[in-house]
């Protein structure tokens, strides 16, 4: 008899992040970006103001989602370089910490080792900011 996994393969939960996404930027755009575009840092708790628009969402989904946005390079690259965090609708929700700029840093330079390039990642306007 054959019993059910305990824990799906990473392509099968990535396929859920990837539908929340393209719901979140539909009804975000000001906050939630497309892959490959320079993202914004997020505000602290956002999965609760998301959960509170969209109840329809389940939380599990939404957590997935952030998990994939928040832990690439262009996130870290997005904190390291901006200088607040956004609300739903893009609008200013708070500074971003240097705890967190450091740890964005650190994490940032892992995935450089790795072999990201910034300057991929960056608006052009951003690029004179960091060079």
């Amino acid at each position: 008899m054959k019993t059910k996994p305990l824990w799906k393969p990473a392509r099968h939960l990535r396929r859920y992040a990837n539908k929340t996404r393209a719901i979140l930027i539909e009804r975000f755009p000001a906050a939630i970006v497309p892959h490959g575009a320079p993202k914004l840092p997020l505000k602290i708790g956002i999965a609760d103001d998301i959960a509170a628009a969209m109840p329809e969402m389940m939380r599990g989904h939404i957590a997935l989602f952030l998990k994939d946005y928040t832990l690439g390079p262009t996130y870290f690259l997005a904190v390291v370089t901006g200088t607040h965090r956004v609300d739903l609708d893009g609008q200013p929700a708070g500074e971003i910490s240097a705890e967190h700029r450091a740890y964005a840093a650190a994490m940032l330079a892992k995935w450089e080792a790795c072999g990201f390039r910034r300057d991929s990642a960056l608006r052009p306007d951003e690029m004179a900011r960091v060079a």
